[in-house]
């Protein structure tokens, strides 16, 4: 190879490893951007997650209540369920009134 034809080649090589420095450091910003923005959902699913036991716990019992009494138990759903759907439908209805 002649020399011109190698000092291309090694400008573009260093055009190149100038090019992924860029784009690695870029890289490491978006990296820590990215971390600090979701750092209250990691710190509210890790909240969530220490509750696990306690969680598992409470399934087995409301397993074992649902097996005893399951018509008490579905009663008590559809009541939950309902009244939820009148809390929405409120929320809504002063959402509504206030605009």
């Amino acid at each position: 190879m002649s020399k011109s034809k190698n000092q291309l080649l090694a400008q573009r090589k260093q055009r190149l490893v100038k090019e992924i420095e860029q784009q690695r450091l870029d890289l490491a910003i978006s990296s820590r951007d990215w971390l600090q923005a979701t750092a209250p959902y990691d710190r509210a699913w890790q909240t969530i997650v220490t509750f696990k036991p306690i969680f598992i716990a409470v399934t087995g019992l409301i397993s074992i209540y649902t097996l005893k009494r399951p018509k008490q138990f579905f009663s008590l759903g559809k009541k939950a369920i309902a009244t939820w759907s009148l809390v929405r439908t409120v929320q809504g209805a002063i959402k509504a009134s206030n605009k």
